[in-house]
């Protein structure tokens, strides 16, 4: 029998804001006792990915990658600061980066997290979620993405409380925020790749039921063309087993950009690699 160490969730030590954050580590960046407040962020950051409000609600939370990679980095240097607690916290700053995909957010932070701390759940299965995203396994992903969504998953033996901190990483699985922003950002790497796919392979790889999902999804997800201010929605057209993506010199330049078996998603890990080149 598991239970909840304490109802209230953890924005436990009220966080700083987003500007107060910038302020602190252009001053203090490496100083250990900045960790308390730099924790309190990263929960923040989470509660907000959590909570049913759009983002854009709450400005005085926004994600901060210099700041998480701050606090693992004193963690790094100062390790007695990480913990047990500490060890869940990390997993935090993680799940906020894997929710940058395809930016390579979460590869800057791993190299910077021991092999200890990478090797325990729940920071093991993001790890392993980082490496479906990066490898275009996309299918793959949902499954193992979903098992941090249960709080008592990976519970090290003779654990009966889920900590304050796991609980919440679970919340955030769970809510709609995470699974769309991940969504939205696989399916704009899907339709710079291809021009049409099967529409059995798109519904697999962004773990919707069915075609009228995908029409709802793919009607909220909206592109451009370069050097156009009009907008269109990123699915042109669904008809029978086929999936039409709105037209964009990315996936209308390449020879044959229709799916095809045995390409398998190689194709979009290379144009994810050019696209993420370029964003540098």
């Amino acid at each position: 029998g598991f239970s909840t160490s304490s109802p209230q969730l953890t924005t436990m030590a009220a966080s700083l804001s987003h500007g107060e954050i910038q302020a602190l580590l252009s001053e203090s960046a490496y100083d250990p006792t900045v960790c308390p407040k730099l924790e309190a962020y990263v929960r923040a950051q989470v509660s907000a990915v959590a909570s049913t409000l759009v983002a854009s609600e709450s400005p005085d939370v926004q994600y901060c990658f210099d700041a998480n990679r701050t606090l693992i980095k004193l963690y790094q240097f100062f390790p007695h600061l990480e913990g047990e607690l500490g060890m869940t916290i990390t997993a935090l700053a993680a799940f906020l980066a894997l929710l940058q995909f395809p930016e390579t957010d979460f590869m800057a932070l791993a190299c910077l997290i021991p092999e200890r701390v990478q090797s325990m759940e729940p920071c093991a299965t993001l790890v392993r979620c980082a490496e479906l995203l990066e490898s275009c396994h996309f299918s793959e992903f949902w499954p193992e993405f979903r098992k941090l969504g249960i709080p008592e998953y990976g519970a090290r033996e003779g654990e009966t409380v889920v900590s304050e901190d796991r609980r919440l990483l679970s919340n955030a699985v769970n809510g709609s925020t995470a699974s769309s922003r991940i969504r939205t950002n696989m399916i704009n790497m899907l339709a710079r790749t291809y021009r049409s796919a099967p529409l059995a392979v798109i519904l697999a790889a962004l773990d919707l039921k069915d075609a009228d999902a995908l029409k709802e999804f793919g009607s909220e997800v909206m592109v451009s063309e370069e050097g156009s201010e009009n907008e269109t929605p990123i699915v042109e057209n669904i008809e029978g087993d086929l999936v039409t993506f709105a037209a964009s010199e990315e996936n209308m330049k390449r020879v044959g950009s229709a799916y095809k078996e045995g390409v398998s998603y190689d194709d979009v890990a290379s144009m994810m690699f050019k696209t993420t080149l370029r964003g540098q």
